[in-house]
């Protein structure tokens, strides 16, 4: 009797777990296949061949891949930093360092605008590099929130490895730093490059802070967000949709592509 009420629940929580995903796969279906029936096949067509679609697209891939790697150049010493060391306003530091992720687009947007208006900002404008209505603006305004995202990802893998790897990597000759790239640097490859495409679309896809930075501008910061916001903005809802559907090819692609990486990365 007890064997057949367990083999019964089990039955039941599995249907659960099942119509769950069922329900929820069908709903990414029906919102983003709807998109698709919107435009005709041409129309995509004559849309991803037309100049503005491709230099977006380019554009798109440049600034998110730059953006990418900074963010994971900057997490991978910061993120073990988190994960191996205590000291004195480290929980303070988390909290600094997370608060991107829980900020809206808009107050990272607002920031970014605001310091670029101050002393600092204004001196890094006029001696080193433009960033307000410009390319390496985009790069900074996807990179602020992204890096959050690495940081968080790596630390997540550090904190997953036991640290007598290296402990035993020391006892053997190894310096600290010998320890992280012949032992440690290995083992967190596959969080290395799920981080990264997790960076990658949170990039890819900003567009508040990139809109209130550097501006909504045709041939020149116009990334796949600012493309679509530009369709909508002159009442073209054809060539919105048509270009949203291109974004979502280009972004399954990219996924693909990396997921496949990833998975060779680890073995799988």
């Amino acid at each position: 009797m007890a064997e057949k009420r367990a083999f019964r629940d089990e039955k039941i929580f599995n249907g659960i777990t099942y119509v769950s995903l069922a329900a929820y796969a069908l709903f990414v279906v029906v919102v983003v296949g709807s998109v698709l029936f919107y435009a005709s096949p041409g129309d995509v067509w004559r849309s991803l061949l037309s100049r503005n679609t491709l230099f977006a697209v380019r554009l798109s891939l440049i600034t998110s891949v730059i953006s990418t790697a900074l963010a994971l150049a900057v997490a991978l010493p910061t993120g073990y930093c988190l994960s191996r060391y205590n000291f004195r306003g480290k929980g303070a530091i988390e909290t600094l360092i997370d608060l991107p992720i829980v900020l809206p687009p808009l107050v990272v947007g607002i920031a970014l605008l605001i310091f670029f208006s101050l002393a600092p900002g204004k001196f890094i404008e006029n001696h080193i590099t433009k960033f307000v209505f410009s390319v390496p603006g985009i790069v900074l305004a996807q990179f602020s929130i992204s890096a959050s995202f690495a940081v968080l990802a790596l630390r997540a893998s550090f904190d997953s490895i036991d640290e007598r790897y290296e402990e035993a990597a020391r006892t053997l000759g190894c310096t600290r730093a010998q320890a992280f790239f012949k032992v440690l640097l290995p083992l967190v490859r596959p969080g290395f490059i799920s981080g990264g495409v997790m960076v990658w679309t949170r990039a890819v896809g900003e567009f508040v802070p990139v809109l209130l930075l550097c501006g909504a501008q045709r041939g020149k910061t116009d990334i796949m967000p600012i493309a679509i916001f530009l369709e909508f903005q002159k009442g073209s809802i054809e060539g919105a949709v048509t270009l949203t559907i291109v974004f979502l090819a280009l972004s399954i692609i990219y996924l693909s592509m990396f997921r496949r990486i990833g998975l060779r990365v680890a073995g799988l």
